[in-house]
């Protein structure tokens, strides 16, 4: 297949006007006739990649973030889903938060920028301490800002129903969600995300040097969940779970990480060429 198929056309539109593509003999999405691309999200992708130059409406992204009432703050879940349930009150495959990580952009400088954890090790239920630690982090005002709400969303709204003695203060939090993945669609693209609004297809293209290779043994979330079963398994060695306790902080703080970068990078004019550490934010 070329560098770029017609196959990288996202979502349902795209899949079928794909099939329809091949059908005809078009491989390549750079020799499609223009005329046969309909307006829209799928002519920006196909206008970006044919000219090999980024889509960036650095002015409507600035603006849409700036509208979020501060402190911002950047959340991400890990959850586990077991077939057989392994705690009273859950459910088959029911998504159990384990973990999440947050940053938090009081909006003074980059070195204001707080950094939280939560992780459950026990092999426990960790809903409960979940729910607490959430509601003691996110405080009661600001923007609560995900990479795909409804996952946030979901997770939040599950906690409610474990802790109905939180539900309250987790609903609010709820209503505080917002979502920077619609912003990143409607006013980014890059050619190398071939047709990906991933947070992982996404960053190479802003910020090349930011990336999860350089993590040991939790590089997504296939691996937390991996990591996790293996940590709560009571075999493991003592030294092997603290490694794995490790890791799993670092690639969660990665991901509410990589949405800072997203954000501050994506709404100002100059990108980072430097992977910055944790603790601060690249220069823009």
């Amino acid at each position: 297949m070329p560098r770029y198929p017609v196959t990288v056309l996202p979502g349902i539109a795209g899949k079928k006007l794909a099939r329809q593509l091949l059908d005809d003999g078009f491989t390549d999405l750079r020799t499609v006739p223009a005329e046969r691309m309909p307006t829209g999200a799928l002519q920006r992708i196909y206008e970006t990649t044919l000219t090999g130059e980024p889509y960036r409406h650095t002015r409507a992204m600035r603006e849409a973030i700036a509208a979020w009432p501060t402190p911002h703050y950047y959340l991400d879940f890990e959850t586990i889903s077991f077939a057989i349930p392994r705690w009273l009150g859950t459910r088959p495959f029911e998504a159990v938060a384990f973990q999440f990580s947050c940053h938090v952009d009081h909006g003074m400088s980059p070195q204001a920028i707080e950094h939280h954890a939560f992780l459950d090790v026990s092999g426990n239920d960790p809903s409960r301490d979940c729910a607490e630690a959430l509601v003691n982090v996110l405080g009661k005002h600001g923007a609560i800002i995900t990479y795909n709400a409804s996952f946030e969303r979901s997770c939040i709204r599950r906690l409610a129903a474990q802790c109905p003695d939180l539900a309250e203060a987790l609903m609010a939090l709820h209503e505080r969600v917002v979502d920077l993945l619609p912003l990143v669609r409607s006013h980014y693209y890059h050619p190398d995300m071939r047709g990906s609004y991933s947070i992982k297809a996404v960053l190479p293209t802003v910020a090349p040097t930011l990336t999860y290779a350089d993590l040991d043994g939790v590089q997504n979330g296939e691996d937390a969940q991996r990591a996790y079963l293996e940590t709560i398994d009571p075999a493991t060695a003592a030294d092997r779970k603290a490694a794995i306790t490790r890791a799993l902080l670092a690639y969660c703080e990665r991901d509410t990480w990589a949405m800072v970068v997203l954000a501050k990078t994506l709404s100002h004019d100059a990108a980072t060429g430097r992977c910055p550490p944790l603790t601060s934010l690249p220069a823009t």
